[in-house]
């Protein structure tokens, strides 16, 4: 869409100014129907382990969860991984999603697609690696060691310390 020319003579800038409304209607209406269509994505994945099936929304918030009753043979902190770790993937491709809408809809303006995708993007990151960051700290918590008394020291009259 070009800018109006105004000035010269009253009819052309009449046309003009109706020309650039249209112009500015069809945008509104372009951008209205990517913010519908985007609100409704809906995103599905599976865990890798099938343990886990579920839903994010648009805004990455979780719709749905499945736990397959294999669960039952993992420990919570497996479970768990597993299930961020599907969140995460799930999350990662709503971009694309985005995407998806935006070529579909016609939105011209690179600048403006760019934008929307990249938001998306950057709020919801390709996981590097399908091992949540906190999964070499989850462990069993060994006993603690042993204590051993202390030797004596000559100078104290009470009982004996154990470190």
């Amino acid at each position: 869409m070009t800018d109006p020319v105004f000035g010269g003579d009253e009819v052309r800038t009449e046309q003009e100014i109706a020309r650039w409304a249209a112009g500015v209607a069809a945008k509104a209406e372009q951008y209205q129907a990517v913010s519908r269509q985007v609100a409704e994505v809906n995103v599905n994945e599976v865990s890798k382990d099938g343990l886990v099936r579920l839903t994010v929304n648009a805004a990455g918030a979780l719709q749905n969860l499945e736990i397959s009753d294999k669960a039952r043979e993992v420990s919570g902190a497996s479970l768990a991984a597993s299930i961020m770790t599907t969140m995460r993937r799930a999350q990662s491709r709503i971009a694309g999603a985005v995407a998806e809408i935006v070529t579909a809809v016609g939105v011209q303006e690179p600048g403006t697609a760019d934008a929307l995708v990249s938001s998306y993007r950057q709020r919801f990151p390709e996981p590097a690696s399908d091992t949540p960051p906190w999964a070499d700290q989850v462990r069993p918590s060994a006993p603690p060691p042993a204590r051993r008394p202390v030797q004596d020291d000559e100078d104290w009259d009470g009982p004996a310390v154990t470190e």
